[in-house]
């Protein structure tokens, strides 16, 4: 699959409309194009990453004052995640389309250089650096991983690329990215902190199925551990076990076994679908038992419909996402729209605006501008509504940008606190079963 430069001229030539509609079946590949959006001709050059970019022979670099301004893209298009970095790549790009439509930041247009962090964090950071010296990149949206997120945000430190990610949720990463050398914090995401998530797996466990003992099962990554201790935290019964799990073996039995030593009343589970996939059917044939409570890692429709007698009864958790009939309409339908993908949707908007509203195409400004365009003061921004942004802000009014992940109100860290859902799988299908509001986490974080 060839990652390259997505431009409005290109995204219209290849659908051969006028409109956003239909950019979801582009899943996010972007293919060579005789005309690149700049003034020059194209030629396809490969990386020292293996991956290819259209360029222009006009000279003109996408950071340094050119017509155009380079934002990357990093997300598991292939390897354990890809059952959501499809969408998440379409999300990205829907958003830097809908940008461009309205004239794109100060008005230039927006390039998205794509590439697949194939859930391996030294390729994904190679790739990012790659971007940073090569294709001038000012800012990145992505990873979905806390693991290769934890990899990269030294790098964007340290190079003053913004970095936003839509799915990292690791309470590591919180106060990630700060440079010393000027102060300026160079990672933020729009997923919100696992802390959030870690009470919800407390609350399950302690209200809703009333445990007494419990065992934690997780991915043996910065994401999975954090969120495992953190629910083990909240969980106010005996935790019998706390067991991390490879991703590189294909035979989960002694994991398993680990687990249920002591036969806990439920498992409080962190697992990426590529894996998860293998240890829910080993559970199945070894018949071990207990409830399952997961975290919103596991929320992959296929996955939960090829199981479904497996999985029936499960109860996950889940970040409250807006139903923005607009981006789901874009993105080509509800089923289009994977785990986290109107994160990176949202992640697109804010650094779009933070450079709008610096007035400037850097990394720093990205950097020192994109939480005031998210907090709940000034003229709203919604879905589709840069050019609304743009305007309020030539008129010197401040901007609060409400998306398709909800209202995106970044913290000091560069990171939402939002409302959860607790979803319970009936039939293959995971339905809303709880509401968790936002009063629920104050004075608990």
């Amino acid at each position: 699959m060839d990652m390259s430069r997505q431009t409005r001229r290109d995204l219209l030539k290849r659908l051969g409309v006028g409109s956003t509609v239909g950019v979801a079946s582009l899943a996010g590949c972007a293919q060579q194009s005789d005309d690149g959006g700049g003034d020059g001709e194209t030629t396809a050059t490969e990386g020292s990453d293996g991956s290819t970019s259209t360029e222009s022979d006009d000279g003109e670099s996408g950071g340094g004052g050119g017509e155009s301004i380079s934002i990357g893209t990093l997300f598991p298009v292939t390897g354990t995640n890809s059952a959501y970095g499809g969408g998440h790549q379409e999300a990205a790009n829907l958003a830097a389309e809908e940008i461009n439509e309205a004239g794109g930041p100060l008005d230039r247009e927006i390039e998205t250089i794509n590439r697949d962090t194939e859930g391996n964090p030294s390729r994904a950071a190679q790739k990012f650096r790659t971007m940073i010296n090569e294709e001038g990149i000012v800012g990145l949206v992505g990873p979905y991983s806390s693991g290769i997120g934890t990899t990269l945000a030294p790098v964007a430190r340290d190079n003053r690329v913004m970095e936003v990610s839509n799915g990292n949720t690791s309470p590591a990463l919180a106060t990630a990215g700060v440079n010393e050398d000027n102060g300026v914090k160079y990672y933020g995401r729009t997923a919100p902190n696992d802390v959030q998530q870690a009470l919800v797996m407390g609350r399950i466990l302690n209200q809703r199925i009333e445990a007494e003992t419990a065992s934690f099962l997780y991915v043996d990554n910065p994401y999975g551990q954090g969120l495992a201790e953190q629910a083990s935290e909240n969980f106010e019964g005996e935790t019998l076990n706390m067991v991390g799990y490879s991703q590189q073996t294909n035979d989960y039995t002694s994991t398993l076994d680990s687990v249920f030593d002591g036969d806990p009343d439920a498992v409080g589970a962190v697992m990426y679908p590529g894996n998860g996939r293998t240890i829910l059917n080993q559970w199945s044939q070894g018949g071990y038992g207990g409830q399952w409570v997961a975290a919103e890692a596991i929320l992959a429709p296929q996955l939960l419909s090829d199981l479904s007698d497996i999985v029936e009864g499960m109860l996950i958790t889940s970040p409250q996402t807006a139903n923005s009939e607009t981006f789901i309409s874009n993105m080509g339908g509800e089923d289009a729209v994977t785990q986290f993908a109107p994160h990176a949707y949202d992640a697109t908007y804010l650094e779009a605006l933070a450079i709008q509203q610096a007035g400037e195409a850097s990394g720093t400004a990205i950097a020192e501008n994109i939480r005031s365009v998210s907090r709940s003061e000034g003229t709203t921004v919604g879905v589709g509504e840069f050019q609304a942004g743009k305007e309020a802000l030539a008129n010197d009014e401040s901007v609060n940008y409400d998306g398709a992940s909800g209202s995106v109100d970044l913290n000091e860290n560069l990171e939402p606190v939002v409302p959860y859902r607790i979803l319970e799988v009936t039939d293959g299908e995971a339905e809303v079963i709880e509401e968790v509001p936002l009063s629920y986490f104050e004075g608990k974080m």
